[in-house]
């Protein structure tokens, strides 16, 4: 039992280190679109952020 835990848990971890270079990563991107001017409204940004919630609530039946 012990073993399958360690293993999850380290399985855990992989995932959690590599969805946080990612994550890392987009910033990076969005930090030098920013320098260059390449922005978006945040009205828009919101806005979409919102129709997907709506999408993820519909498709979970809420």
């Amino acid at each position: 039992m012990s073993k399958k835990i360690n293993s999850l848990d380290d399985e855990w971890e992989h995932l959690y280190k590599g969805r946080f270079k990612e994550l890392q990563q987009k910033i990076q991107v969005g930090i030098e679109l920013a320098e260059r001017g390449e922005v978006l409204d945040a009205k828009d940004v919101f806005e979409r952020l919102r129709e997907k919630l709506q999408q993820k609530r519909t498709q979970a039946g809420e």
